[in-house]
């Protein structure tokens, strides 16, 4: 099982630790097992958080994002920008769909958007809806595009070391390895 170590460090300025990082790490998957360490170094305080995860991809994708006919991975990057929209729309005390609809979020999953330009192409995404949540929906779109499953990149590489043969050979899992 993957691990990761991520160490947060305190923010003097706003008085509070940045989990913006820990969210992002977090948006393409499951979550297996969190270890907090509260630590202080040279007089500044520091959380340390060992992660245990998957990459996940839900088994039962919402009934939105099945009609639109999106994937495994496309289905949680669409659940994950309804709850960034539900929690956006709860801080601006207004109603979801003014934040976003489901098409529009339907829309940004299928163009993955990589910039505020990009974004602005679909319909809906206008100056003031750009300048209030671009930032983050870009963030949001490149942080999940960052992570890709391991098997899938491990099995890529193997197709590279076959000198662009098109066989590709399963990578064993860890019970195989044992």
């Amino acid at each position: 099982m993957p691990v990761h170590i991520l160490t947060i460090a305190f923010d003097p300025e706003r008085d509070m630790f940045h989990d913006d990082e820990l969210t992002r790490f977090l948006l393409n998957k499951r979550l297996k097992n969190l270890r907090p360490e509260f630590f202080q170094m040279n007089g500044r305080p520091y959380w340390s958080v060992f992660i245990e995860y998957e990459v996940a991809l839900s088994p039962s994708p919402e009934p939105e994002s099945e009609k639109e006919g999106f994937d495994e991975p496309q289905n949680m990057l669409y659940r994950r920008l309804r709850e960034w929209r539900k929690e956006a729309a709860a801080k601006d005390g207004v109603p979801v769909y003014i934040i976003a609809t489901n098409s529009q979020l339907a829309d940004i999953v299928k163009a993955a958007p990589e910039s505020l330009e990009a974004l602005r192409q679909i319909h809906g995404f206008g100056k003031k809806k750009l300048e209030r949540h671009g930032k983050d929906i870009i963030e949001m779109v490149r942080a999940f595009h960052e992570k890709k499953p391991v098997r899938q990149k491990a099995q890529k590489e193997q197709k590279d070391e076959n000198s662009g043969k098109d066989e590709v050979r399963p990578v064993p899992t860890e019970k195989e390895e044992l």
